[in-house]
C-alpha cells in the first residue's frame, strides 16, 4: 500500500457515498503534519451542486470514510467549516510502505501508470560536428523520458534522425575535397570535433568571399541530391564516422538508440514521393496560384485567403523542392506507422548494454514501424510553427485520435554563462550569456564541458581526501559531472531558456546534481557501518522527532510524484523531488544521530535511512541520473 493507492480508495468511498462523479475529488498532502496526511476541499466544491451546507456534507463524508474501514485511516477531522483532514496510523503505514519498498524496489510502481508503445525521436544532430551543450538538453530529455517510461512498463522505441544532406554536409565535404583537409584528424582528436571545430568552420570562413569555392559547393550539393556517385559515397562514409563519434558522447549521457534513420536513405527509398498523396487528401494543403508564394504548396493554418508567414508553412517551394517541414510531414506519417513504406535496415552499432542499434541503409531487412500509442518528437521550440502545421494536417487527414498521438516535445535554447566561457574556454564576452553558433564556430562541445567539470569534481575529491584510487576517483568525478549536467538541464522548465554555469552546477551545497549525490553518499556511509537493517515490528514515531517524521513523510510522496511525471511527461517533477528530498534528508542527517543513538531509536533511524537510499536509487533509474558510492 502507498499514499497514491490509499488516496484512490478514499476517493472511491466519497464517490460511492455521493452517487456522482460530476465534481472531482482532489486530495492533497497538507504542508504540515498537524493537518493530517491527506486532505480535501471537496465539500466546498460539491455542496453548492448538491444543495447542502459544506460543513454538514463534510461531516457526513467523514463518517462514511471512517465507516468504510480503509486500512491505515486512524482519524478524520472536519475543520475550518468543511476541510476534511485525514490522519493515518503513521507507525503502521510508514513501516509497511518501507518494507514494500525494500522488497519490491521499482517493481512496486511498474505497470501502474499506463502502458503501450511510445516512440521517441531525439538527438538528431547534423553529422558534421560534435555534440554541443545545446544538443545536450535534447539528449538528456530523451534519456530521462526513456528511463522513466521504460522502467514503468512502457515499450519505448528510440529513433535518431540524421540529416546527411544539405549545405552543412556540402561545406564539410568541400573542406576535404577542395581545401585538402585530411580525412584522419590529428592524434587523439575525436573525428566529430575535428570535422566541426576545424574543417567545417574554416571552410565556411573561406566560402564567404570566394566565388569559386561557392561554385564547387553547388556542384557537391547537386551530387548529393543525385546520389550513387563518388561524392555521395564519400559523404556517407564521413557522416557515419562522425555519427559514431557523436554516439560515444551520447552514451556518456546515458543515451541509447534502437534505430538511426538517414535523410539520404529516405530520399532513396522514395519516402518523399508520398507527400503528393497527403497534398491530395488534405484540405489544409493548398497550391498557391499567385503572389509572392506562387507555385508553392503551403499548409494553411491561418484563416486568411493569402499566405500568412506567421502561421502558414511552405512544404514545397515554387521550384518543386521540399522544405524541411515538407520532409518532416512525410517522416511523421512514417513514424506513426501510417505509411506502408519499408526501409532497409541493418545493424550499425551497439548500445553500452550490448543491445543492437539498427540503421537505415543500402541493404538489410525490410522495416516498417508499427503504430505507437504516442510519438514524442524532441525538437527545439523554434520549430513550433512547422510542428503545429504538421499536426494540423495529420488531424485533417487522419483524425484527432491520430494527431493526438503526435507530440512536439519542445524545449528552449541553452546558453553558457559569461563566467564559464571566460574562465574555462578563454572566450571573452560582453553579454551575461553566450549563444552558440555552429557556422561561427562559437559553441561548447559536451565532451569539453564534461572534461572541465570532471577536473573540478576531482579536485573537490582530492581536497576532501576522497581519492582512494585515482582511476576509480576519475570515474566517480565523471559521474558527478554527468549528474550535475543532467540535473541542470532537467530541473528548468522546458519553455524557459537555460543559462548553464559550470561552477554553479557543481556547487555541493546548492541546488545541483552534486548535492543530490553527496546526500546519497552520506546515507550510504551510515548503512555501510551495520551488517543488516531490518524491522521486527513497527516504527514507533513517538520516540523519534520531527525530522524523522518529515523525512518519512516526504519519502512516501514518491508514487504521487511518479504519477505526475508520467501524466504530464515531465521528468522535471522527478529531479526536483530528488533535490528536495535530499534537502530533507540533510536536515535529518544534521539533527538525528543514527549510529550513536540507543535502541530502539537506532533501529528505527537505520530503517528510515535505508528507505532513503532505496528511494534515491529508484529515482536514479527513473531519471537516468547516475549515482556514486563515494565522493
Amino acid at each position: 500500500m502507498d499514499l497514491l493507492l490509499l488516496g484512490e480508495q478514499i476517493k472511491e468511498v466519497i464517490y460511492d457515498f455521493i452517487g456522482t462523479r460530476s465534481v472531482e475529488v482532489q486530495l492533497e498532502v497538507p504542508q504540515s503534519p498537524e493537518y493530517g496526511d491527506l486532505s480535501t476541499t471537496y465539500a466546498f466544491k460539491a455542496a453548492k451542486r448538491l444543495g447542502r451546507r459544506p460543513l454538514d456534507l463534510a461531516n457526513d463524508i467523514r463518517d462514511r470514510i471512517l465507516e468504510s474501514g480503509i486500512e491505515y485511516v486512524e482519524e478524520v477531522r472536519v475543520e475550518g467549516g468543511g476541510y476534511i483532514n485525514i490522519h493515518l496510523d503513521r507507525d503502521s503505514f510508514y513501516t509497511d510502505y518501507f518494507r514494500s519498498l525494500w522488497r519490491l524496489g521499482l517493481d512496486m510502481f511498474k505497470d501502474r501508470f499506463g502502458s503501450g508503445k511510445v516512440r521517441i525521436e531525439y538527438t538528431s544532430v547534423n553529422p558534421n560536428k560534435a555534440i554541443h551543450i545545446g544538443h545536450a538538453r535534447n539528449i538528456i530529455l530523451g534519456v530521462s523520458l526513456y528511463n522513466m517510461l521504460s522502467s514503468l512498463g512502457y515499450d519505448v522505441h528510440l529513433i535518431n534522425y540524421i540529416d546527411d544532406t544539405g549545405t552543412q554536409m556540402a561545406d564539410l565535404l568541400l573542406g576535404f575535397i577542395e581545401l585538402g583537409y585530411p580525412l584522419d584528424p590529428r592524434d587523439g582528436e575525436k573525428f566529430d570535433k575535428y570535422c566541426g571545430d576545424v574543417v567545417y568552420v574554416e571552410t565556411v570562413k573561406r566560402l564567404e568571399d570566394d566565388e569559386r569555392l561557392r561554385s564547387v559547393e553547388r556542384k557537391i550539393l547537386r551530387a548529393l541530391e543525385e546520389g550513387d556517385n563518388p561524392i555521395y559515397e564519400l559523404n556517407r562514409k564521413v557522416a557515419e564516422k562522425v555519427v559514431r563519434s557523436q554516439l560515444d558522447t551520447c552514451f556518456k549521457l546515458g543515451a541509447r538508440y534502437d534505430l538511426l534513420i538517414w535523410e539520404s536513405d529516405l530520399i532513396r527509398h522514395g519516402l518523399h514521393g508520398y507527400l503528393s498523396k497527403v497534398v491530395e487528401a488534405s484540405g489544409k494543403v493548398v497550391k498557391v496560384r499567385e503572389g509572392r508564394y506562387a507555385g508553392a504548396i503551403v499548409i494553411k493554418v491561418s484563416a486568411n485567403d493569402d499566405v500568412d508567414p506567421r502561421k502558414d508553412e511552405v512544404i514545397v517551394r515554387s521550384d518543386g523542392t521540399l522544405t524541411y517541414p515538407g520532409k518532416d510531414l512525410v517522416f511523421a506519417l512514417w513514424k506513426l506507422g501510417i505509411l506502408d513504406m519499408p526501409v532497409k535496415v541493418d545493424v550499425f552499432h551497439k548500445n553500452p548494454d550490448g543491445t543492437r542499434i539498427f540503421s537505415s541503409g543500402y541493404s538489410g531487412i525490410d522495416y516498417r514501424p508499427d503504430p505507437p500509442s504516442l510519438l514524442l518528437n524532441i525538437i527545439g521550440r523554434e520549430q513550433s510553427k512547422p510542428q503545429a502545421a504538421i499536426k494540423a494536417v495529420i488531424e485533417d487527414v487522419y483524425g484527432k485520435d491520430v494527431s493526438d498521438k503526435y507530440i512536439h516535445y519542445s524545449y528552449e535554447l541553452v546558453k553558457l554563462s559569461k563566467e564559464s566561457v571566460e574562465k574555462y574556454f578563454g572566450v571573452s564576452s560582453d553579454k551575461s550569456a553566450v549563444k552558440m553558433s555552429g557556422r561561427r564556430g562559437l559553441y561548447f562541445n559536451v565532451d569539453d564541458v564534461l572534461d572541465r567539470m570532471r577536473e573540478i569534481a576531482y579536485k573537490h575529491m582530492v581536497e576532501n581526501k576522497a581519492v582512494y584510487d585515482r582511476s576509480l576517483a576519475l570515474d566517480t568525478a565523471e559521474k558527478i559531472s554527468i549528474a550535475s549536467l543532467m540535473y541542470q538541464l532537467l530541473a528548468i522548465d522546458r519553455d524557459k531558456p537555460l543559462v548553464f554555469d559550470i561552477d554553479k552546477s557543481l556547487d555541493f551545497r546548492g541546488e545541483t546534481g552534486a548535492y543530490i549525490l553527496y546526500s546519497y553518499v552520506r546515507a550510504l556511509s551510515i548503512i555501510s557501518n551495520v551488517d543488516d537493517v531490518h524491522l521486527d515490528g513497527k516504527i514507533d514515531y513517538s520516540v523519534l522527532n520531527q525530522y524523522d517524521l518529515m523525512l518519512s513523510r516526504y519519502m512516501t510522496l514518491l508514487p504521487i510524484v511518479i504519477n505526475s511525471a508520467v501524466k504530464y511527461l515531465e521528468p522535471k517533477h522527478l529531479v526536483t523531488y530528488m533535490y528536495r528530498l535530499a534537502k530533507v534528508f540533510n536536515d535529518f542527517y544534521e539533527r538525528c544521530p543514527v549510529l550513536n543513538s540507543g535502541e530502539p531509536v537506532k533501529k528505527y533511524r537505520l530503517a528510515i535511512v535505508k528507505s532513503y537510499v532505496e528511494t534515491v536509487e529508484i529515482l536514479s533509474r527513473l531519471t537516468g541520473i547516475p549515482l556514486v558510492r563515494r565522493m
